[in-house]
């Protein structure tokens, strides 16, 4: 009665308790022994209630039966308690499915590879096997013992993939009742495919690793899905050693899949964690490609981090949590890059690959107006790339350096000038200062995926940087404007007298460029020329029908002006029409068209001019000293910054 209690409480957390004791050696013999002893004992009494006593059975059913039972049992009942235990459990399926799977190999098991029942028979006790422990990873309560069952099935699979080779072809043909496994119920498509490259236990496994690593996610149960995707990192390097490609291609779907459900979940939660650790793991099984020089897999599985960085980076407006993972795949890419820099592989691989991590979370196809600003403004992938360049000018690899620069170098259209110099001022001070771990913990411990060694190179690069920015821009507003050399550093020189230190600013805003103007200084002829026609190609001057003139500088060339003025010592009034002839940064020159000779312009003492541009329905009025007469006709009058509007038509 007790036997039956612990097996019946045990059964109901750990499926298929009853059938291990059905088959357990000493638990058959202790129970049959029971039963005869029993049966004995029942003949004992039938033979008494005869008369028929025989004295010396019933002292061996007493004394002699009885007695090994009572002393056999209770260290039976605390074997059964251990048999019950449900780590002993796992490594009873555990070591059973090995000797399963090393008979594979032996001449014996070569022999009968022929007979197809006996292949399935083998097929199914060793599925069997792992349907147990999957059944009993779904029931039960402890992290130990699910940790485990992970491990369990890891080093099954490993040490399959080890023994695979020396196992009967005829052992891979699937056969009827691996087809109807629950694994394989919609692969039935893949069946050809799966004897082909001799992959049907593999697949088994991985369907129940995948189907655990959702049910541990949304369970909560970070450590042990990401002990998962360590084991199948493992899986990846027993098949790299074992030069699987196909095996290999079934890792890297495995981890592309484990993604795209991390993903899934991340969206549905806001919870990055899985994505995180699982770059990591993704990045561990793509470092053992590296180490094995398989390039072909390892420029494949740097596009797809790219393809799920991307992804990410896409769903930062509905879950701006994970954006951090972004930054996790690209320092994952970045320790890569430096190891395959070390062991020296072909220019034009790595060159590929530094692409791929530039275009991480900025495809060519994808609009970086549709993210917050805010990303932008604080970039941790930026921070990674950033890092990287700093080690590729350590090792003096100039081609790369230039690469990322020119990349980073983007931001500059989306955050503009001054904004982009205070996030590249940002990043450098955590370059600068960030150590190589960090104040709290995670789950993959503090290490600090922004510490770069290399901070001796971070004023190269960020000059570098700052060098790059101004040719740019500066190429940008030649071409817009067609500045010659002269103009654009002119117009260089007044945006850096700016607070914001922003050209657009002041090619753009004309109260910024009026006050900049002011500011300038050894202005000599060349300079004085080319900033009266820096203004006309900005446009800066009464001809721009949107510009309202607020200085007498702004007055264009050629505009038709109402004169009237004083001549000391008398009260009338003199009016006649006029030009502006020319206007320079420091005087207004006005060309008189009827003065007449009987007029005499020198001796103006005050101007008062009227005008309206052009293309304006704006009259302007403005109060001008007369300094001297230049030539005949021609009047030099001081600037005025007081112009009005007197009239709008």
């Amino acid at each position: 009665g007790t036997l039956i209690l612990v097996i019946s409480i045990a059964s109901q957390s750990i499926p298929k308790l009853i059938d291990f004791y059905m088959r357990d050696i000493r638990s058959l013999l202790y129970i049959w022994f029971l039963i005869i002893s029993g049966g004995h004992a029942l003949i004992i009494k039938i033979y008494g209630e005869i008369g028929l006593v025989r004295e010396p059975s019933r002292i061996f059913n007493t004394h002699f039966l009885l007695s090994i039972c009572a002393i056999i049992a209770f260290p039976y009942v605390f074997y059964i308690l251990r048999f019950t235990k449900p780590t002993n459990i796992i490594n009873h399926i555990y070591n059973n499915n090995m000797d399963q799977i090393k008979a594979l190999t032996s001449s014996r098991s070569h022999a009968l590879a022929h007979i197809p029942k006996v292949v399935e028979q083998q097929q199914y006790s060793m599925f069997e096997s792992l349907n147990q422990l999957d059944d009993i990873l779904e029931f039960i309560d402890f992290k130990e013992v699910k940790a485990d069952i992970i491990s369990d099935m890891s080093r099954t699979i490993q040490n399959y993939i080890r023994l695979k080779p020396y196992i009967h072809t005829d052992f891979f043909k699937v056969s009827p009742r691996v087809r109807t496994d629950m694994s394989f119920k919609t692969l039935f498509d893949q069946f050809g495919e799966m004897e082909r490259n001799q992959s049907f236990y593999e697949q088994k496994c991985f369907r129940l690793l995948n189907n655990n690593y959702i049910k541990l996610m949304e369970k909560g149960e970070f450590d042990l899905s990401s002990m998962l995707a360590g084991e199948v990192a493992k899986i990846g390097l027993t098949a790299i050693e074992s030069e699987d490609e196909d095996l290999i291609e079934l890792v890297i779907i495995r981890f592309n899949t484990f993604f795209r459900m991390a993903f899934k979940h991340a969206v549905g939660t806001n919870e990055p964690r899985n994505i995180y650790n699982l770059s990591f793991f993704y990045g561990q099984f793509i470092k053992y490609l590296v180490e094995h020089k398989k390039v072909d897999h390892v420029k494949r599985c740097f596009g797809y981090l790219r393809l799920y960085g991307v992804e990410i980076a896409k769903a930062f407006p509905r879950v701006p949590s994970v954006y951090f993972d972004v930054a996790a795949i690209a320092f994952e890419m970045k320790k890569l890059l430096e190891q395959i820099h070390h062991d020296r592989w072909d220019m034009e691989i790595q060159t590929a690959l530094v692409n791929e991590i530039l275009q991480v979370d900025n495809p060519p196809d994808f609009n970086k107006d549709d993210l917050d600003q805010g990303i932008q403004i604080n970039n941790t992938v930026r921070n990674i790339q950033f890092g990287l360049a700093l080690f590729y000018q350590s090792e003096g690899v100039e081609e790369f350096v230039e690469q990322i620069a020119k990349d980073i170098l983007d931001d500059l259209d989306y955050l503009g000038e001054s904004t982009f110099y205070r996030v590249l001022g940002m990043t450098e001070g955590l370059m600068r200062f960030a150590g190589p771990t960090f104040w709290e913990d995670t789950d993959r411990g503090n290490v600090n995926i922004f510490f770069t060694p290399n901070k001796d190179q971070i004023d190269g690069f960020k000059q570098r940087l700052h060098d790059l920015a101004e040719a740019q821009l500066k190429n940008e507003m030649t071409n817009k404007y067609q500045l010659t050399e002269v103009e654009m550093n002119l117009l260089w020189e007044m945006s850096r007298m700016t607070k914001e230190k922003e050209v657009v600013k002041v090619s753009t805003n004309v109260e910024t460029f009026e006050l900049m103007l002011n500011d300038l200084e050894n202005i000599d002829e060349e300079r004085l020329d080319a900033l009266v026609t820096l203004r006309e190609k900005l446009n800066f001057n009464s001809d721009n029908p949107k510009l309202i003139v607020t200085t007498s500088r702004q007055l264009a060339v050629g505009t038709e002006l109402q004169i009237y003025g004083k001549i000391s010592g008398k009260k009338k009034q003199l009016e006649f029409q006029a030009f502006a002839h020319l206007n320079t940064p420091n005087y207004l020159f006005i060309k008189v068209n009827d003065a007449g000779e009987d007029v005499p312009i020198d001796r103006l003492s005050s101007l008062t001019v009227k005008f309206r541009p052009l293309r304006q329905k704006m009259v302007y009025q403005f109060q001008s000293t007369l300094q001297n007469t230049v030539a005949n006709s021609l009047l030099r009058t001081e600037h005025s910054n007081k112009v009005k509007i007197v009239e709008e038509l």
